[in-house]
């Protein structure tokens, strides 16, 4: 039952963070992963286990911005996505769909532990949203992972967050960072997203 509710939450929170049609609230089907969830119990086996969080890594490249990284690949929204292929490498999966939003096709590229959603400009997609589907990732400046309790990230990012129907946003600039939650206040969904003017 525990497993059927994350994956409820993961599908709801993901269509949320899709760019919108229309009204501005969803789009038309939601993403296809083709890479599997993945949960990394802790040191007792424990996939809820609160293991230690590693130091926050604040980059001087990008104060004013919410970013994630991928080793030591800094992903920055509305980041060229050829430029994750090219120092990640090539994605587990993708999807694609007509925009609704835009000219061109939208489409989501699915990498370990995330999907990375694109927008079309010109030639080239750039990244408007970033998923986590498992808690093998962590956010890049808090440590932060599915599975913890939202005062976990309150303590990572300060009380300077706005809050609504289970959902803790924190904005830098033309970016949000959020944490959904249950109702025990566990983190199930984290969305790195750009503030699209459409």
């Amino acid at each position: 039952m525990r497993k059927i509710s994350l994956v409820l939450f993961i599908v709801i929170f993901t269509l949320l963070a899709l760019v919108a049609c229309g009204d501005g609230n969803g789009q038309d089907g939601p993403p296809v992963s083709n890479s599997p969830v993945v949960n990394t119990p802790g040191e007792n086996g424990d996939p809820d286990e609160d293991d230690p969080e590693p130091p926050p890594t604040n980059d001087p490249t990008a104060p004013d911005v919410f970013f994630f990284k991928i080793g030591d690949v800094i992903i920055h929204m509305d980041e060229n996505i050829d430029y994750v292929i090219e120092n990640v490498g090539e994605p587990l999966g993708t999807y694609e769909d007509e925009s609704c939003a835009f000219e061109g096709i939208d489409i989501i590229f699915s990498y370990p532990g995330i999907q990375i959603y694109t927008y079309p400009a010109g030639d080239s997609n750039f990244i408007h949203t970033i998923g986590f589907f498992d808690d093998t990732v962590r956010t890049a400046e808090g440590g932060i992972r599915l599975g913890l309790n939202i005062q976990a990230a309150i303590d990572a990012y300060g009380n300077d967050y706005s809050y609504e129907t289970r959902v803790y946003k924190y904005s830098r600039g033309l970016t949000v960072l959020e944490f959904l939650v249950d109702e025990d206040e566990m983190i199930k969904g984290i969305t790195y997203r750009l503030l699209l003017d459409l």
